[in-house]
């Protein structure tokens, strides 16, 4: 197990995500973008993930203040209502 800093560097019109909240993104150059992310907790190796394409998204906060963000392809956020309400109720029952 071990903890893991992510630094990605992507085209500029693109987004990406990771395991943690985005600490900070820079621009690099005209077509490109640093994005760093928030250290993971000590974990396996096989846990470590990223993404980075096109992507909407929808998100909530749990009553305890936890975003959750659920991506979906372009132009079908309203794909992903069901999955963030249940993500968010789920993560409010295990907190109670």
């Amino acid at each position: 197990k071990a903890v893991f800093g992510v630094t990605l560097v992507v085209p500029s019109n693109l987004d990406c995500f990771s395991n943690m909240p985005e600490l900070s993104c820079k621009s690099i150059s005209d077509t490109k973008k640093e994005i760093t992310f928030m250290d993971s907790p000590k974990m396996s190796t096989y846990l470590l993930a990223f993404c980075v394409g096109e992507f909407d998204y929808v998100q909530a906060q749990t009553e305890h203040g936890v975003l959750i963000k659920v991506y979906t392809p372009p132009g079908k956020s309203e794909t992903g209502k069901f999955a963030l309400d249940c993500a968010v109720r789920s993560l409010d029952a295990y907190n109670d």
